[in-house]
């Protein structure tokens, strides 16, 4: 995809395919305090680098009430990351709560540099109907089922899950394996809950929930080069909240493959 080692990966997880966190049964949540009325919003501004390199910046905003969510990520890549590949685009999603979970309805991603593909997903029950223009030259080596995508959330989804659903429990923080579908690639985030930490970024400094995690090619990825390998991402996320809100916002992440960690981190981050 690019031709830095992780910076691909990392432009895409780290603000718009950024991992859900399990919902675990009896933990909670904004989504299950909201009353008729209610509203809330969280803007999240987020950085990625390798070393002193800027890889890309993004941002992210979410509006919900009691029964129904909207949100939008954006991304592009900056720094030395934008002369490999200068990949910018927008990514909307509109859903429904039911019962405390977030049920993607729409999502679209348009992107705004290179061949500015629009993809779409309607999830209609028992169908994922996608479109994309132009379309990939491949689905991936193997493409994704239909069981696959039925099972998944889309990715701006699934950093709502990480913002809004995991709970300031300590216990309940992280755990479990998360599906995601992007339209093309199917991958799994698994985290574990490890311990509070002290984290220090433009956007917050104090104690956060700290997790490990790992992120695994699933399905829709192209043929890998010669050697290229499907290695895991090994992750570790730190979860704050910011404001005392009652949300823990992701304001730290690492991915690391070989040699290489990627950085993702909050310059900014309000809740209202």
């Amino acid at each position: 995809m690019l031709k830095l080692p992780l910076l691909g990966s990392l432009t895409v997880l780290a603000v718009l395919a950024t991992p859900s966190l399990a919902q675990n049964a009896g933990s909670q949540s904004l989504l299950n305090n909201l009353g008729p009325g209610q509203t809330r919003t969280v803007d999240i501004s987020l950085r990625a680098r390798i070393g002193p390199l800027e890889l890309a910046r993004g941002s992210f905003k979410v509006s919900l009430d009691k029964d129904s969510y909207s949100a939008e990520a954006t991304y592009r890549t900056s720094g030395i990351a934008a002369s490999f590949n200068n990949d910018a685009g927008v990514a909307n999603v509109r859903g429904a709560i039911e019962n405390g979970q977030l049920k993607p309805r729409s999502f679209v991603n348009q992107e705004t540099n290179g061949k500015k593909r629009r993809i779409t997903m309607a999830f209609q029950g028992r169908s994922v109907d996608v479109t994309a223009a132009p379309m990939w030259g491949s689905m991936g080596s193997p493409p994704a089922t239909l069981a696959q995508k039925l099972e998944s959330v889309d990715p701006v989804t699934g950093l709502m899950e990480l913002s809004l659903v995991t709970g300031r429990d300590a216990g309940r923080a992280c755990g479990g394996a998360v599906k995601i579908f992007d339209g093309k690639r199917r991958y799994d985030i698994r985290t574990q809950y490890v311990g509070i930490e002290n984290v220090s970024t433009p956007a917050y400094k104090g104690p956060a929930t700290y997790c490990r995690g790992t992120y695994t090619e699933v399905a829709g990825f192209n043929q890998k080069k010669p050697g290229e390998t499907r290695e895991p991402i090994r992750l570790q996320i730190w979860l704050a909240d910011v404001g005392n809100m009652g949300v823990s916002v992701p304001v730290r992440m690492t991915g690391s493959k070989g040699i290489y960690t990627a950085v993702l981190y909050a310059d900014r981050a309000v809740v209202r």
